[in-house]
């Protein structure tokens, strides 16, 4: 695989070469890309697509993010707690957590990762529900909120959401992240309950609920989606 230095940032890149009139870029991590282009494409043309493209690249590929590999996962956080995560070839599915040993064993038909996700997607939904339901109670009652109907979802970026007739929809990995941010989120929603904009009105009350709220915005920006396993 031929690498290149782009202002002091080494990438690796693959050339894909198809029946295509332009050349195309495709980032693949945050340090390679991929070409595609013309089968009859010179080397010097691609070379000179990617110098006058390597602002773009540069920029963009510091946004990418890689999430976590489940097979290398040994410890898994839940709302701050550390458990030991063991994968196990069994003959049924099955996750089971153990909370005073703080072991969360995840068995498994196949260790293929598709499945592991698929297993561990499934089986963790029920319990984000559970907590997250036990926490907007807390919350309801402290500050007086009222809502509708609770859910969870697997998203790739967002972490909540709040419709207009006062239904919360999170994504059940927010219970991966420490329990500080992860009340944040549920505050954030409620408080779309009541202002359904981000106006400044909206972030003066979420500070009054929450003072951290700039830090756990931080947060979320920098580490959130570093944090998702599915």
């Amino acid at each position: 695989m031929p690498s290149i230095l782009l202002k002091g940032n080494s990438f690796n890149y693959e050339i894909e070469r198809k029946s295509i009139v332009s050349i195309r870029l495709r980032l693949k991590s945050p340090e390679s890309f991929v070409i595609s282009c013309h089968h009859l494409t010179p080397n010097f043309v691609i070379t000179k697509f990617i110098n006058d493209h390597q602002e773009w690249i540069i920029k963009n590929s510091q946004k990418i993010t890689i999430k976590k590999t489940i097979k290398d996962i040994k410890t898994l956080q839940i709302l701050g707690e550390d458990y030991n995560f063991i994968v196990k070839k069994m003959p049924m599915d099955s996750v089971v957590i153990f909370k005073e040993e703080h072991k969360i064993y995840a068995n498994t038909t196949s260790l293929s990762i598709s499945h592991l996700k698929k297993i561990i997607d499934h089986k963790f939904r029920p319990l984000a529900l559970s907590l997250i339901k036990d926490e907007l109670s807390r919350l309801s009652i402290l500050y007086g909120f009222e809502y509708g109907r609770v859910s969870v979802r697997n998203t790739t970026s967002r972490f909540g959401s709040c419709s207009y007739r006062g239904n919360l929809n999170f994504n059940w990995q927010i219970i991966l992240f420490p329990r500080a941010v992860f009340t944040h989120i549920l505050l954030h929603e409620l408080n779309h309950l009541k202002i359904k904009d981000h106006s400044k009105k909206f972030w003066d009350q979420l500070t009054i609920y929450d003072p951290n709220t700039k830090a756990h915005n931080l947060w979320l920006k920098k580490e959130g989606t570093k944090q998702f396993i599915v």
